[in-house]
């Protein structure tokens, strides 16, 4: 349940990519502080027709009792699921908005992976949309020693949304290119081949399968989920009515600061426990912001941007290299040789022993500042 690698050659995806012009954003000029209005989420209560699927088909999945029941588990494990996922999720409505997507494809995310951003598949495939590593970087998004930005919901949702229009742009229909987002587009074009049509009904008969189980079950999912939790009236009776008037003042602000500062001092500056701070920007793999970059954007709640920008100190203060566990490495011959102790290195990375593992990264205290180069197997950080 993850992005197929593209069915075409990467250069014609990068020229689909290319040549999207209605349907794209600029997103370098996008900015996610933008108060949502009202009326735009009062639209999204419309769900019956934004996937290009017949009502008849919606009400058979009713009549056939495939719609997700307020009164089961499964809901409330959803809708909690849901919930936690709030720091972002009015923020990626409004994205997906202003692609002119529709926002049940926000439990496409859902369905691939219940909003869990740390979410990782046995195929490698992360975060809430569950990509896969060549795809994301193909779509631009970094993956490195110090970062994941499939884990990063913003960036790993401009990414979806490249994606989507593509496949929209691909297949003419949303629900073909949420069937294409699970299965791949080849699949998809060999299941509509087979069965000689694209109607929703025809491809998703279960006597013929012709396509896979997953793909059919999946987009029953997103089209149950998207109704269910459009529904005010079984929100109220779960009493989750307060998520369908949520938006403007859950907007995200996106503040840039110096590489190499760690998240503690951010979260301070932002008037954070450091623990808030990293709800929101849960895609770092360590508690400093990447090295490898002058300055670098983290996610703070938009009502304590006028706090940060007056109180936020903007320095380097990492005082410490990332080095790369060798084989035949030693906390004693690390320390040494960078004339510290066991002991620092041990408190600044939480280590509770001396047991070390070939590749692992971790922290070497130094007299720390701004960073200079890359030796071997380390990256210098001096004054």
């Amino acid at each position: 349940m993850h992005i197929k690698s593209l069915s075409l050659s990467l250069f014609l995806v990068s020229y689909a990519m290319a040549n999207i012009e209605s349907d794209s954003i600029d997103f370098s000029l996008y900015t996610l502080s933008e108060p949502i209005s009202n009326q735009m989420f009062s639209q999204f209560q419309s769900t019956m027709n934004a996937l290009d699927i017949p009502q008849s088909y919606i009400a058979k999945l009713e009549s056939e009792g495939k719609l997700l029941d307020i009164y089961t588990r499964r809901w409330s494990y959803l809708a909690n699921q849901f919930d936690k996922g709030y720091e972002f999720i009015p923020t990626l409505r409004k994205m997906l908005y202003d692609a002119k997507i529709p926002q049940e494809f926000l439990f496409l995310a859902m369905a691939e992976s219940e909003f869990k951003t740390h979410a990782l598949s046995p195929k490698s495939a992360a975060g809430i949309w569950q990509i896969m590593p060549a795809t994301a970087k193909e779509l631009g998004l970094v993956i490195n020693e110090y970062i994941d930005e499939r884990q990063d919901p913003i960036k790993s949702t401009q990414a979806a949304i490249k994606y989507l229009q593509y496949l929209h742009k691909q297949t003419g229909k949303w629900y073909l290119a949420a069937m294409a987002y699970n299965c791949g587009l080849g699949r998809l074009n060999r299941g509509i081949d087979e069965a000689g049509s694209s109607d929703i009904e025809v491809l998703l008969d279960e006597n013929s399968q012709f396509l896979p189980l997953e793909t059919r079950e999946y987009l029953r999912k997103i089209m149950s989920m998207s109704l269910a939790f459009s529904n005010a009236h079984d929100m109220k009776i779960s009493n989750k009515e307060y998520m369908l008037n949520r938006g403007a003042g859950d907007s995200l602000a996106v503040v840039q600061v110096k590489g190499g500062n760690s998240l503690a001092n951010v979260a301070k500056g932002a008037n954070m426990t450091l623990s808030d701070f990293v709800s929101y920007n849960r895609h770092f793999k360590y508690d400093f912001v990447p090295l490898d970059r002058e300055e670098y954007e983290v996610y703070i709640p938009y009502d304590r941007l006028s706090y940060f920008k007056q109180n936020f100190k903007n320095v380097i203060n990492a005082g410490f290299i990332l080095y790369k566990v060798k084989k035949g490495d030693t906390l004693y011959d690390i320390a040494k040789s960078h004339h510290t102790s066991i002991d620092k290195i041990k408190k600044v990375n939480a280590m509770k022993n001396n047991r070390l593992f070939v590749n692992q990264m971790i922290k070497v205290p130094v007299r720390g500042g701004k960073i200079e180069d890359t030796m071997d197997n380390k990256r210098v950080v001096r004054r």
